[in-house]
C-alpha cells in the first residue's frame, strides 16, 4: 500500500455516513471494559515517520515510505528468497529487448556490497529511449528493501535537436538521481519494530533512514489487531502536502453530502497532543456490505504542513478489510464504545520523537 491519505480524504469523507451533530459513544458494559483494559495494558511505543505512538505490542504492521521521489517498499523475506528475487529480476530484464535499436537494460550491478543490487532500464519496451527506471534492492536482517525512481536521459541517444528538448533545463538527470538513490540505499538500515532510535531520521516498516527532516518525505503504516483482524489503525506523515482547509473546516462540504444518508457523528473537535495541534472526527457508518462500523480520524498540520511539522493523518476503522484481511467482513469484532475507548488511548499517545527532526 503506497497512498496519500490526506489527499484522498476529500474524496473519501463525503461518502462516509455522518450526521452534523455529535453524540456520546455507547457506554461500555463490563465485558467491553475488560476487553479494552486487556488491549491497553499491552501497548508499546512504536516509531513511525519522525513520531512515536503507542500500539498493541502484537499488532501486525505493514508500511513504507517515499523520500525525495524515491519509493521504498519493505518486505520481510529470507536471504535466500532475496537472492532468488534479484536473480529472477536479472533474467527478466536482461532478456527483454527494446522495440528500437537502443538498449533496454543500461545497468546491472552492486551498489554497496553483495546484499545491494541495482538495475537501470527503459521501463516498458514501448517507452521512448530517454526513459530510465531505477530499481534498487537491499537486504538487511530479514528484510528486502526495494527502491525506485524514474529519470530521463535525452543525451544517450542524443535527442537534443528537438525544440522541446532544447528548451529543457535538465536533459539528463540520471547522474543526479543515481547519487540520490545510492545515498538513500547506503544510509538505509534495518530496524526492529520496537526500536525507537535516538538519532534524527525516518522510521517505517523494518527500517530507519538516518538524517535531518527534508521536503518530500512521506511515511505510512497500518497496524492491525491480531485478535481483531477487521480493526486497523493507519498513520500517514507527509511533508509535501498542504490542504486548503482543516478537517473541521470541511464540515459544510460534509454536511451537504449527508442529507440523504443515515449514520452519525460520534464526536468531533480540536485535540491538543504533545507538540501537536490536531482535530478529530469520529463517525459511525456502514461498509459497502452494510456492516455497521466505526471510522475515526485525526488530522494535524493540514494547512501548515512543513519539513518540521508534516501533515499527519491517523485513521482507526472497524469492520473493514485491510492489509491483513482481504476476505469480506460480515461483522465488526469491536463495538463502537470499545473502538472509541481504544482510540482515546492510542490517538492521545501520538507525539514527536525526541530528536526525530
Amino acid at each position: 500500500m503506497l497512498n496519500i491519505r490526506a489527499g484522498a480524504w476529500l474524496f473519501v469523507l463525503p461518502i462516509l455516513v455522518i450526521s452534523a451533530c455529535g453524540r456520546q459513544p455507547a457506554t461500555l458494559n463490563e465485558q467491553e471494559k475488560h476487553k479494552v483494559n486487556e488491549l491497553t495494558l499491552n501497548l508499546k511505543p512504536r516509531c513511525i515517520g519522525r513520531y512515536v505512538i503507542d500500539m498493541p505490542m502484537d499488532a501486525l504492521v505493514s508500511g513504507g515510505a517515499k523520500v525525495q521521489g524515491v519509493i521504498i517498499e519493505p518486505k520481510a523475506m529470507t536471504h535466500e528468497e532475496y537472492l532468488g528475487e534479484v536473480a529472477r529480476r536479472k533474467v527478466e530484464l536482461s532478456g527483454t529487448k527494446s522495440i528500437d535499436a537502443y538498449p533496454f537494460l543500461y545497468a546491472d550491478d552492486q551498489v554497496d556490497g553483495p546484499d545491494t543490487h541495482y538495475f537501470l532500464y527503459r521501463g516498458n519496451v514501448s517507452d521512448g529511449p530517454a526513459n530510465r527506471v531505477f530499481e534498487v534492492y537491499k537486504w538487511d536482517h530479514g528484510y528486502r528493501f526495494k527502491l525506485g525512481i524514474v529519470g530521463i536521459d535525452f543525451l544517450h541517444p542524443d535527442q537534443t535537436d528537438a525544440p522541446s528538448i532544447k528548451a529543457m533545463a535538465v536533459k539528463n538527470d540520471v547522474p543526479q538521481k543515481t547519487r540520490l538513490i545510492f545515498d538513500i540505499v547506503k544510509r538505509l538500515r534495518w530496524r526492529a519494530e520496537d526500536e525507537i532510535p535516538a538519532e534524527q531520521g525516518l522510521c517505517f516498516l523494518g527500517a530507519f533512514l538516518p538524517g535531518k527532516a527534508r521536503a518530500e518525505e512521506y511515511a505510512w503504516a497500518q497496524y492491525v489487531l491480531i485478535g481483531n483482524r477487521d480493526v486497523s489503525i493507519g498513520f500517514d506523515s507527509d511533508s509535501s502536502i498542504q490542504e486548503p482547509n482543516t478537517l473541521l473546516q470541511r464540515g459544510d462540504q460534509i454536511d451537504a453530502g449527508l442529507k440523504s444518508i443515515g449514520g452519525g457523528t460520534i464526536r468531533k473537535g480540536k485535540v491538543a497532543l504533545p507538540g501537536i495541534d490536531a482535530e478529530e472526527w469520529l463517525v459511525s457508518d456502514k461498509s459497502d456490505r452494510g456492516v455497521p462500523r466505526s471510522t475515526l480520524t485525526l488530522e494535524a498540520n493540514s494547512m501548515t504542513s512543513s519539513v518540521e511539522a508534516p501533515l499527519l493523518t491517523l485513521d482507526f476503522q472497524t469492520g473493514s478489510p485491510n492489509a491483513f484481511t482481504d476476505s469480506p467482513v460480515d461483522a465488526a469484532s469491536m463495538s463502537e464504545g470499545e473502538a472509541v475507548a481504544l482510540w482515546d488511548v492510542i490517538s492521545r499517545s501520538l507525539r514527536p520523537r525526541p530528536n526525530g527532526f
